[in-house]
């Protein structure tokens, strides 16, 4: 049997082949295979494959298809169809960039409406990411990681910034590949827990503080790889 980087998304009664949840369905299996590094960057999409794991008709598979090009996942021609998307060294920089001044903003809010439900719902991430990282299990930490960032762009109360800040999370997997199978020398979980901290004294500009720090180490990291690679013969990203 062919192998798949897709995992098939539990089946619901009266499911729909066309329509906005089955384009959602297209593009959650493919952004879950992207985070999970079974679809590298370069890689082509099948939309036969597609239809199949995803139960989705052609439409479905083309507006999901283009929704996910217009998230950054996916580039799209006439000539070579649908691949996942390979960022370019600026690409990835304006990335952090542009995450930075969304997630500043997003803080701000958040911090004028921390309440008990919501500090419970990243605590419950931070404690999972953290015994994610003691257990070793470092592609769990990860996510987790990029979860809390999502998590606390949804409480925020702006849905147009939350929206765009998942598209950059989501992209971040595309990064990855730079690290050619070693395991990242920094984790965020220490200053989850200082932003956690801040958000709960009502400060959103410590908050954002602690999370542009955690973003600067995270770029800093990556362009390191990409200079290694460089030195070593890689073939990173052209500038």
């Amino acid at each position: 049997m062919k192998y798949s980087p897709f995992r098939r998304p539990p089946a619901r009664r009266s499911e729909l082949k066309s329509g906005p949840e089955a384009e959602e369905r297209v593009f959650a299996v493919v952004v879950d295979a992207v985070q999970a590094q079974r679809l590298l960057p370069g890689e082509r999409l099948v939309e036969r494959e597609l239809a199949e794991v995803a139960r989705a008709n052609r439409q479905a598979i083309r507006n999901g298809l283009l929704r996910l090009k217009n998230a950054g996942l996916v580039e799209i021609s006439r000539n070579k169809g649908a691949r996942v998307a390979q960022l370019t060294t600026e690409e990835a920089v304006q990335v952090f960039e542009t995450r930075i001044v969304i997630e500043t903003a997003l803080l701000g809010k958040l911090a004028q409406r921390y309440n008990d439900t919501v500090a419970a719902a990243l605590q419950d991430i931070v404690r999972a990411e953290g015994a994610a990282y003691d257990e070793g299990r470092i592609q769990d930490a990860r996510h987790l990681s990029r979860s809390f960032h999502m998590e606390f762009g949804h409480h925020a109360g702006n849905q147009y910034m939350s929206r765009f800040l998942d598209d950059l999370i989501n992209c971040q997997p595309l990064l990855l590949p730079f690290r050619d199978g070693k395991v990242s020398e920094f984790s965020g979980h220490a200053l989850h827990i200082k932003t956690l901290g801040a958000l709960a004294r009502g400060d959103g500009e410590e908050a954002a503080h602690y999370n542009t720090e955690l973003l600067n180490a995270l770029q800093a990291e990556m362009l390191r790889d990409i200079r290694s690679a460089e030195v070593s013969g890689g073939s990173p990203p052209p500038p």
